[in-house]
Formats: structure tokens, sequence, C-alpha cells
């Protein structure tokens, strides 16, 4: 069974006012008869907000840390690659029990595929990648010829495990309802029609429940900010943990654009995607440019991973060129890594090839 998704939330009012219909649709797949009532599910943003704040940190964690495990000589392939499978498999989870994680805690939905997945995964990196192989960035003994292949392995490697993720992460999801069916039907549970009730940004609506989900989460950032500040060591770490939710959050608001073209060009996705890659090129710039201080150095890492890593998402994108029609799947994509590569090659590619490849951070 799949599910009509054009990005993880796609209930959102200013996003998919419709969308609702494809959560009744789901229900009436599984059931196979007419729904008995209607449950409400309120839409409260600040506690979605309140809830991004520290899955975007879990997802932030994640990343750097199977970065770094597959970060030795010999290894078999780039580190980043791990973290774009296992946010790709836990999107695939989320989208496929999106009516159940709704029926728990709607906040919970989008901070898994918004916060976790998206942050976990990270498409300015990937584009980095590319254009760091295709200009042989770090100066290996190969030539032109080689570079290019070496691109398109970044390219096609990364695309290629994204994909097994979600799938895989699908059919786990498919285990998962199974077993959650099975506990409802020892149950008795009737199962309803769900209609989520946008609340925006309003405070009139939140229940203590949400009140405590948003205090956690300011509590975390604050908690976060403190450590980078007094921390004498893994400093860039700390930092990217501050960053990460600023990351995280633009991504879901810029998200509510998709709804104006969401059956042919998510927006939203495209100019997160885009712009996160951009800031990226400037701060790859920034390392490679004049000497910095190790401070400098560690700032613009933690920014690089933290704020940029965390606003630009694979998952998503993977979501969307999934779901999008055959000719909008191959516009979209090719479009979002061709603007993503010219900003590479105008904004960094400038510098290397006119005055040498010169990384002062390590």
């Amino acid at each position: 069974m799949t599910h009509s998704f054009s990005e993880p939330l796609s209930y959102d009012s200013h996003e998919s006012t419709g969308h609702p219909e494809s959560v009744v649709a789901h229900l009436s797949e599984n059931n196979k008869t007419p729904t008995p009532s209607t449950i409400d599910i309120p839409e409260n943003k600040l506690a979605i907000v309140g809830l991004i704040i520290p899955f975007s940190v879990a997802g932030v964690l994640i990343r750097i840390g199977l970065q770094r495990l597959e970060n030795y000589s010999g290894a078999p392939v780039f580190g980043l690659i791990y973290a774009q499978w296992i946010g790709c498999f836990i999107m695939g989870i989320t989208v496929y029990n999106k009516v159940t994680l709704l029926q728990w805690y709607l906040p919970l939905q989008v901070a898994l595929s918004s916060g976790l997945c998206g942050s976990i995964t990270t498409f300015s990196s990937w584009q980095l990648d590319i254009f760091k192989a295709f200009s042989n960035y770090s100066d290996a003994d190969h030539g032109r010829g080689d570079n290019v292949l070496a691109a398109i392995s970044q390219l096609l490697v990364t695309l290629g495990m994204s994909f097994t993720g979600f799938i895989v992460g699908q059919h786990a999801g498919r285990c998962i309802e199974w077993i959650v069916q099975c506990k409802h039907s020892s149950q008795g549970k009737d199962q309803h029609e769900l209609k989520v009730v946008p609340h925006h940004f309003e405070t009139e609506y939140l229940q203590l429940h949400d009140y405590g989900v948003i205090i956690f989460g300011l509590l975390l950032w604050v908690g976060v900010v403190l450590a980078a500040i007094f921390t004498q060591q893994q400093q860039e770490i700390a930092l990217a943990c501050v960053f990460a939710p600023v990351g995280s959050l633009l991504r879901w608001r810029l998200s509510f654009l998709n709804v104006y073209m969401e059956n042919h060009f998510p927006v939203g996705t495209f100019i997160a995607n885009v712009f996160g890659t951009a800031v990226l090129a400037v701060l790859a710039l920034v390392q490679s440019g004049p000497m910095l201080s190790p401070m400098a150095c560690t700032l613009t890492q933690a920014l690089a991973d933290g704020f940029c890593g965390c606003l630009t998402t694979i998952s998503t994108f993977i979501v969307e060129i999934k779901t999008l029609s055959f000719s909008n799947t191959y516009m979209y994509g090719t479009i979002s890594v061709v603007v993503s590569q010219c900003l590479l090659f105008v904004i960094l590619g400038s510098y290397v090839w006119t005055q040498g490849i010169h990384p002062v951070c390590n």
C-alpha cells in the first residue's frame, strides 16, 4: 500500500489543506467499510516547533556520529552515505505509518519527518561532495576522467542508497502497521475518520502535554547553547546542535510553500535545498581562503553541519521524486541538482580554479 505524500507535513493548512481526505482514504482502504464517526485532531504549530527542536538535535548528532565512524583510511564508501540511508529508512517508516502517528500525536509525525529524518540526511553536503569529487578537491593523483567518474559515483551511490533506505523503511513500516492493527483488532477498537483542525501558532488550544513539549524543547535548546559556551571539548558538535533547530525550523516553514505547486514542483523544499547549498558553498570558500583562527574554523564547520545540514534534506527529496509524476520527477530532480552544482561552481569553483585549493581548516 502506498500513500499520497508530497512532503512530510502534507496535512498542513498552509501546505496542503485538502490532504485530510488522503487520511480518510487510507482508513477506508484498510477497513473496506464506512467510518462510523469523525475525530478532530488539533494541529498546534507551537507544539510542532517544540518537538522539532529536540528531534533536529538528535538528527544532527546521529549524522555527525555516523560520518565519524566511517572516517578512516581505506573506508569502502564515503561516511555520509550511512546517514542518508538511515534517515531515508526512518522516513519510509514514518510515511507508511503516517495515519497511526497522527492518531497518536500529530506533532510527533512532523518531528520525525521534518525534524529527525530531515536532520539526519542532508542535500547540501551531498552536493558539495559531488563538486569536490569533480574538482579533485583532495588533490588526488588521478586525471580529469577519474574526477568525472568520482562525481558520478557520489551522485548515483547516494541516490541509490537513499532510495533503498526509503523502500526498506516502508517494508518495516508495513510490519509495524500490521502489529498495530493486530493489537487494535484484538482490543476491538473501531476506526474513525480523521480530520486535522489547523490552529496555527495560537496558544488558546494548547493542552497540558503540548506545553510540556514546548518547554522541553526550549529548555533543551538553552541547554545546548550553554554547553556550546562553556564546553572546552567537542565544541564543534555543541555548536552544530545550537544551529540545527534553526535549519530544521526554517525548512519546515518553507515547506508551507509546497502547496502552490505540490503536484508539479515542491517549491519550499527546492528553496531550502538550494539556499542551504549556497550557504555551504560560502562556508567552504571561507575555509579555503585566508588563514582562520581555530574558533573560526569550529564555527564555520558547526554552521555547515548544523544549519546547512538540517536546512537541506534528502529524505523529503526522495519522497517527493517518488510521488511526483514521471516527467515532474525528472524535472524536479534534475533542476535541484543542476542549480545546486551551478551555485557551487560559481561560488566555490571560481576561487578553487583561480587560487588553488588551500583548505585552512581540518
